[in-house]
């Protein structure tokens, strides 16, 4: 990793230590809450995201723009002004999800979380499971999409070995945030969300469930394991 990014992850750290205790109250029905975002966002979610460019989407425009100019973020954006505005346009919390969800019990209607679970040790991860039936009102959807596992090793007995090992390990330029830490299947993911009180777990298909705008939401259906919980 670069001195450059290194020291951003250094910041970030240290802002999102700094405000781990924030409490967001929903405004608007039905709350929708998108946990590790980054910046694949919709209209009418709010958006927990751990990385620098949440900080950025309520501070200052010219970091803003360095970031845009100097990170691989101007690889999804084809200008700085579509960058910025993602960032304007969308409500985002600035927050690390080790550190639980900043959101009161029984506020959220929907939790969507797209390739984040897989970043989390073991315990961290089970510990955001448990946060999200904490907030969740009675009746809420949790859709989870994480790398499948069983992708992963079939990818290795078909002789794949370098794409397998992709989702296990990461070159030593990756953030802090990217690098994975687990992965799951479906019986490791329903035991999970078992351990954490949810009352009906569910595999689903490429965008088909009950979750509001997962036709726009999920994303890479080939490596991805699908699951909604209810709490």
């Amino acid at each position: 990793m670069s001195y450059a990014a290194s020291l951003v992850d250094v910041c970030n750290s240290f802002l999102t230590r700094m405000k781990r205790s924030q409490c967001v109250i929903p405004r608007v029905e039905p709350v929708k809450v998108n946990l590790g975002s980054y910046l694949v966002v919709e209209d009418g979610w709010i958006n927990v995201e751990g990385t620098i460019h949440a900080f950025l989407s309520k501070n200052a425009a010219i970091l803003a723009k360095l970031m845009f100019r100097f990170s691989r973020v101007n690889e999804m954006f084809s200008s700085e002004r579509e960058y910025i505005d993602v960032l304007k346009t969308h409500d985002f919390v600035h927050h690390d999800l080790t550190y639980g969800l900043p959101f009161p019990d029984n506020s959220v209607d929907y939790i969507y979380t797209s390739h984040v679970l897989e970043h989390l040790y073991p315990d961290s991860a089970r510990n955001l499971l448990h946060e999200a039936r904490r907030v969740l009102k009675d009746g809420g959807l949790l859709r989870i999409c994480v790398p499948d596992l069983k992708h992963a090793i079939d990818l290795y007995l078909s002789g794949q070995k370098e794409r397998a090992l992709e989702y296990f390990f990461q070159d030593s330029c990756t953030g802090a945030f990217h690098r994975h830490k687990y992965m799951y299947d479906f019986e490791m993911l329903e035991h999970a969300l078992d351990e954490a009180g949810f009352a009906s777990v569910q595999q689903c298909a490429y965008r088909q469930g009950r979750v509001p705008d997962i036709e726009r939401l999920d994303n890479r259906p080939e490596e991805t394991l699908f699951v909604e919980a209810v709490k």
